[in-house]
């Protein structure tokens, strides 16, 4: 389906049109953010949302990966978007990881562990 042809009416469709609406972050812009995030200053918050919103499509990607698995792609959808917020939070302090990578094992293992619980998926991630 090219981007123009998004069905409005299919809340997949409207979700994946505004999430590949937002920007991009470049390598450096990713490396400032997550320097903030690893600090904890002033510009911590800003900086963990923008990370957050430049890996939704992401969650996405990640989560088309286990449609096969008889889940709805918006309840794995879900599931990864808690497992990026994990990520935000479980960020190592070390620069030897960046933050994409990071986040990556956290939405794998948050939509995997969603996956195995089966019906588990409408419940909330503590």
């Amino acid at each position: 389906m090219e981007k123009t042809d998004w069905d409005y009416d299919n809340p997949v469709s409207i979700y994946l049109r505004e999430v590949n609406a937002l920007p991009p972050l470049t390598q450096d812009e990713e490396l400032e953010l997550s320097e903030h995030v690893r600090a904890q200053d002033e510009h911590a918050e800003d900086a963990g949302r923008r990370l957050a919103e430049a890996n939704l499509a992401r969650v996405v990607s990640i989560a088309g990966q286990f449609r096969d698995s008889g889940s709805h792609v918006l309840d794995l959808v879900v599931k990864g978007n808690d497992g990026l917020l994990l990520a935000l939070k479980t960020f190592p302090g070390s620069a030897s990881t960046t933050f994409s990578a990071h986040a990556v094992r956290c939405i794998e293992d948050a939509i995997k562990q969603a996956v195995a619980e089966g019906g588990e998926l409408n419940k909330p991630t503590p």
